[in-house]
């Protein structure tokens, strides 16, 4: 038995615990004002945007927040569901990954979501949308999934290892990466068929990643260290966050990358090292999704139903 792997294995549990408090579930979705949109006990994991509306996603529920200052829209799911990350497909869908084995699509800017289970032999635990709308699903078991019919089935590709992949990002229709436990990061130049393996680190363990480009692209962790490359993955070194706090989430907004993470805190990295951004206190004890929306401007959202539209400053 691999304790280094039940040893890693609950120690994000144990995060997904705490950033995924109960919440009571309703039926319908509502129409609501922008303060009654969320709950102090909704505990928001992702978010994401389209041309129209982002949304975010946690525990039950999904808050739909319109780009045109509209009223936003509640929408609170029936059954145990546990929304961890969501993306945006290249039609304008949404499509959001549940921890209990299902993706969840939206095609009508979160106002609706359909369930479809995801493979039985993998634990997932991160979400992309793909090239041509597939979706890309990666978790325990070294496993990488895709489905090109919105989770209609899947096609899995595993190296039955006592490895947890944690998220995978879509670059272009032909790059991607896959980053997961104990430093592992794997690439792919011909759309998800094949995947090479490289390394960040054997002792790092990556929570979330983000490329802007073939070449350029950060890695966050627990333990508040942001890895950063320009070569592609072939190399790695430390960036400077001066909160040493642990870090959820990457955006890039306008060519400038921004960091979330516990007690709220917002990066932006300028070149060489992180900045704390600051803005008003919102009651937030972590961020966890972010996403770009608008010109300028990025959503942020997390803990305690806390969610903020935040200008991004050059």
């Amino acid at each position: 038995m691999n304790f280094k792997y039940l040893k890693s294995a609950g120690v994000l549990l144990a995060i997904s615990a705490m950033l995924t408090a109960c919440s009571k579930s309703e039926s319908t979705a509502v129409s609501v004002t922008p303060e009654a949109l969320a709950t102090r006990v909704d505990q928001f994991q992702g978010v994401a945007s389209n041309q129209k509306v982002a949304v975010i996603v946690g525990k039950n529920v999904v808050a739909v927040v319109p780009h045109d200052g509209g009223k936003p829209t509640r929408v609170d799911l029936k059954g145990i569901v546990s929304l961890i990350d969501v993306a945006t497909c290249s039609d304008g869908s949404f499509v959001a990954l549940d921890f209990y084995k299902k993706v969840w699509t939206s095609t009508d800017n979160g106002q609706s979501w359909e369930s479809k289970v995801t493979p039985d032999s993998m634990r997932p635990l991160g979400l992309a949308c793909g090239p041509a709308n597939t979706y890309w699903v990666v978790g325990s078991n070294s496993s990488i999934a895709n489905s090109s019919n919105r989770g209609g089935s899947w096609s899995v590709n595993t190296n039955n290892e006592d490895s947890m992949f944690n998220t995978i990002q879509f670059i272009d229709a032909q790059n991607a990466v896959v980053t997961g436990e104990y430093g592992t990061f794997k690439k792919s130049s011909d759309g998800g068929k094949t995947w090479s393996t490289l390394s960040i680190g054997p002792e790092f363990y990556p929570y979330t990643a983000l490329f802007t480009s073939v070449k350029e692209g950060f890695v966050t962790s627990l333990t508040g260290i942001i890895m950063h490359t320009k070569d592609g993955g072939a190399t790695w070194s430390a960036t400077k966050n001066p909160t040493g706090l642990s870090q959820f989430g990457l955006v890039n907004v306008g060519g400038r990358v921004y960091s979330v993470g516990l007690g709220g805190t917002v990066l932006s990295f300028n070149g060489n090292q992180w900045t704390p951004v600051k803005i008003e206190n919102f009651g937030a004890p972590y961020l966890k999704g972010v996403a770009a929306i608008g010109q300028g401007s990025f959503l942020v959202a997390g803990g305690n139903g806390a969610w903020k539209v935040v200008t991004a400053k050059n």
